[in-house]
């Protein structure tokens, strides 16, 4: 088989394990910080995109259009996460698990009666700048130039969030909540406080992804639900709450699911299920993660 088709699959793979790293790390942080599982997180990344075509929509006679509108969706996204914590989420904190799916379900349902009512019911589409409308040679081989801001974004949220977690005295009082929240709570450091700006984080994430796929193709009603079940193979594959179980999860998913397109395209999302059943055979509580979370 010719080598560059070889590595512009690779490429592919890395780009789309970027994008659902960027998906699946904020609900990795809610669950792990605040044990809540949340069902309607590739909803908000759904919204994410519809947000940041607004904006861009409001802007396109500029040429700074995109890269204005990605953060200011992020940041938006990152409010309305705040406003759905204190309002929703906090009430659910002590309850069972099943009741916290039901929650977020019926989120899902709500978030998607918004954006017909909002955007309606037609895909709507971001023109890329010229800075990434055309294919760069990376080795001779052309490669789709918004994929590669699509791989960096992802690498610096990776990074940002590490450096944030394990660096930062926010990042060491959310690592301490997770482990007692009752030691935390007697150093008079309000856990709601430090849950509200978790999630807000998580969500926030949420909206950066969106916004950074919308000019990947065109934003369509039912996205969400494609997407949803590979981010939760990737939080179970590279554990619960784990930061580095997600990025290296993530990368797994997108290349089996690149190759696998390339060899057996029908199959694609059944290797990515074979993986996580394989994992979970061997290790239940993924790569990464340890057995309190399995």
């Amino acid at each position: 088989m010719d080598a560059s088709l070889i590595f512009a699959q690779f490429m592919s793979g890395l780009s789309r394990g970027m994008m659902l790293f960027l998906i699946a790390s904020g609900l990795s942080l809610i669950f792990g910080v605040m044990n809540i599982l949340n069902f309607a997180h590739a909803t908000f990344w759904l919204v994410g995109a519809y947000v940041c075509y607004t904006f861009w929509y409001l802007m396109q006679s500029y040429g700074f259009a995109l890269w204005i509108s990605i953060p200011l969706a992020a940041i938006t996204l990152a409010a309305v996460g705040c406003i759905i914590e204190v309002v929703l989420i906090r009430r659910v904190y002590n309850r069972d698990l099943p009741e916290q799916l039901l929650l977020t379900y019926a989120m899902v349902l709500v978030l998607d009666d918004l954006i017909k009512i909002v955007w309606g019911v037609s895909d709507k589409l971001i023109e890329r700048p010229p800075l990434v409308a055309d294919p760069v040679f990376i080795f001779g081989i052309p490669f789709d130039s918004y994929f590669i801001f699509v791989i960096l974004v992802g690498t610096v949220v990776a990074v940002g969030l590490w450096w944030f977690l394990k660096k930062t005295r926010y990042g060491h009082i959310i690592r301490a909540a997770v482990f007692s929240r009752e030691m935390v709570s007697a150093l008079g450091i309000p856990i709601p406080r430090i849950y509200t700006g978790v999630f807000a984080l998580g969500i926030f994430i949420a909206g950066l992804a969106g916004a950074v796929q919308g000019p990947v193709g065109s934003i369509t009603l039912g996205m969400d639900m494609a997407i949803v079940i590979q981010a939760f193979c990737v939080v179970v594959i590279g554990g619960f709450g784990s930061l580095l179980g997600t990025f290296v999860a993530s990368i797994i998913v997108g290349e089996v699911y690149s190759f696998s397109i390339l060899f057996w395209p029908d199959g694609a999302l059944a290797l990515i299920f074979i993986v996580t059943a394989l994992v979970l055979i061997i290790r239940p509580w993924g790569l990464f993660g340890t057995p309190s979370r399995a």
